[in-house]
């Protein structure tokens, strides 16, 4: 989207002039044994599959469950709120807590020795993300279509989205649903929650007498009604826990809000956040002139790369590809069947099953 703009110098600056500036300064001031050290601990925290940051998350998580639960609960029911929210608050809070503990532990689709013949079945190769069964460099195996290897946790990982730090794994075929259900929920969760600290507030202004209460103006020196900012404010500086966990939910639900509608988006176009940098790439190579569809002997078209210098080698009849809306995405099947794939993804053996028997009824 931003190729060949300033936003894409910002970027090739920011992730890799300015590191390498850093870095050769730092080596220039401090030995390379201390830099190499520092290294080794970032790659540790950054580069390998540790449960740090998930930590970080359960405390942060639990944290903000105590101040719920010490500063707000003892306020529902109030005016605004009946007793009956209780019901979605703990359901939705069990969602949570359960589709977070199923992604961090599920397994999200890892190819061993022992299911990747049958892995190779679920996706076939589409010819153009995909051209063929590729050997994985690390592993060592045939890679399956969709798949990527994790170098985080050092497995090829079947459609594979991206390694998640805050869960410690990965986010692929046989996990999925999961994310897509903790994110939904805590999407509910922190829109729930400003909801509920809102209305604590609002009642906190009847309990505490500010509702029409009369102050003396700085400003005149006259006797005043309070204003609504200012009873507000008042109530959030004395109770700082409750200021801050509203605060907290206030920014970050817009973006988990976000976060999670773009992950519902790519699902039901059928495709993964890591695959979305292929289709760029994909675009690209489009704008650069080098994507065709290509007719073969047996008559079948395909979507192929075609680079300049061979071009003028390659004989068979072509049309090249003015724009990405004329390539068709194998693996989209629609909205709701791609959705129904990832909440309910089926196994290698039943796609190896459908296989055969498509292939006997064939013969």
């Amino acid at each position: 989207m931003f190729r060949d703009t300033i936003v894409e110098r910002a970027h090739v600056y920011c992730m890799e002039t300015l590191p390498g500036s850093i870095d050769r300064w730092v080596r220039a001031g401090i030995s390379d044994a201390v830099v190499d050290r520092a290294e080794r601990v970032w790659l540790a925290l950054f580069g390998r599959r540790n449960p740090v940051f998930q930590i970080i998350a359960v405390v942060l998580y639990f944290l903000g469950l105590a101040v719920f639960m010490t500063q707000a609960a003892p306020m529902v029911p109030n005016r605004y709120m009946g007793a009956w929210h209780w019901i979605p608050i703990i359901a939705t809070l069990a969602v949570n807590m359960g589709t977070y503990a199923a992604a961090c532990v599920a397994d999200p689709g890892v190819v061993h020795a022992g299911n990747v013949a049958q892995a190779c079945q679920v996706f076939q190769p589409d010819g153009l993300l995909y051209p063929d069964t590729p050997t994985c460099r690390t592993c060592l195996l045939a890679k399956p279509a969709r798949s990527k290897h994790c170098a985080s946790c050092n497995q090829c990982i079947q459609m594979m989205d991206h390694h998640c730090m805050w869960l410690n794994n990965c986010i692929g075929l046989n996990n999925a649903r999961w994310f897509l259900g903790f994110l939904t929920s805590f999407s509910l969760v922190c829109i729930y929650g400003s909801y509920i600290f809102a209305t604590v507030i609002l009642e906190l202004r009847h309990t505490r007498g500010l509702v029409g209460a009369m102050v003396r103006s700085e400003e005149t020196g006259l006797i005043v009604p309070i204003s609504f900012r200012t009873s507000i404010l008042y109530l959030l500086d004395q109770n700082v826990m409750l200021a801050v966990l509203l605060v907290l939910l206030v920014i970050l639900t817009p973006a988990i809000v976000l976060f999670t509608a773009y992950q519902v988006r790519i699902v039901s176009l059928g495709y993964t956040s890591n695959e979305e940098h292929k289709w760029l790439n994909v675009a690209d190579a489009v704008k650069d002139g080098v994507v065709f569809v290509v007719e073969s002997e047996s008559g079948s078209e395909a979507v192929e790369v075609i680079e300049v210098e061979e071009q003028l080698k390659d004989p068979r009849p072509r049309q090249m590809v003015k724009d990405l809306a004329e390539i068709n995405n194998r693996y989209h099947r629609g909205a709701w069947t791609n959705l129904m794939f990832v909440l309910f993804p089926p196994s290698a053996e039943a796609c190896a099953r459908t296989k055969s028997t498509k292939t006997a009824h064939v013969e």
